[in-house]
């Protein structure tokens, strides 16, 4: 009886205990293996749950994907909280582009979706997509009004910034890329560097 006493107690995790180890699980998988590499059995070993727990939620990975991608649908929003001057502005323009490298340059569950929207095409997929595309469309606006009757299409040249900034990233664990490491801080900082550059050139 003394025994049985001094037993530790066995925790017992809440729903919302178990959720938030799916979720961290997930998170901590997804940006070691990827999207396309992750199997729902190490997910649920991971989350240190019985199979019976994670397909009471989930009817499979797809639909567990689709619920967990909805955590990055305000991304870009997100990114846009970092911009510390108007974003109708040349440092505004600048920092935008600066945010949204420093959002990318860590192994991260955003730059790991971004692969997964290349490489596959389903509904989750072009769902992200789109919605990303739609919530930048009023910062599209507003460039396409500064910019108006200047003769710079500014909806093209940002296009070519911010997909550069997605491939740049999404390469560096294979090569440097025109002898710049982004796995380096100098490397980085050249980057960097970069955008505000051509921020400067492209508004002057």
């Amino acid at each position: 009886m003394a025994e049985e006493e001094n037993k530790p107690k066995r925790y017992r995790r809440t729903n919302v205990d178990i959720q938030a180890d799916i979720i961290k699980a997930a998170e901590s998988l997804i940006k070691k293996k990827g999207f396309a590499s992750m199997l729902v059995t190490e997910l649920i070993k991971k989350a240190r749950i019985e199979p019976l727990v994670f397909y009471n939620r989930y009817d499979n990975l797809s639909k567990f994907y689709d619920e967990f991608v909805k955590r990055y649908d305000y991304w870009f929003k997100d990114v846009l909280t970092g911009v510390q001057f108007p974003t109708d502005s040349e440092l505004g323009y600048i920092s935008i582009f600066k945010e949204v490298q420093k959002a990318l340059q860590d192994k991260s569950v955003m730059l790991e979706l971004l692969r997964w929207e290349i490489a596959e095409r389903n509904e989750t997929t072009v769902r992200t997509a789109m919605l990303r595309e739609m919530h930048t469309l009023p910062l599209v606006n507003i460039y396409e009004e500064k910019f108006k009757d200047t003769g710079i299409d500014i909806s093209a040249i940002s296009s070519l910034i911010i997909g550069g900034i997605y491939y740049l990233n999404l390469h560096r664990e294979r090569s440097k890329f025109s002898d710049i490491d982004l796995n380096t801080e100098q490397g980085r900082k050249r980057i960097e560097n970069a955008l505000e550059e051509l921020g400067h050139m492209i508004f002057h």
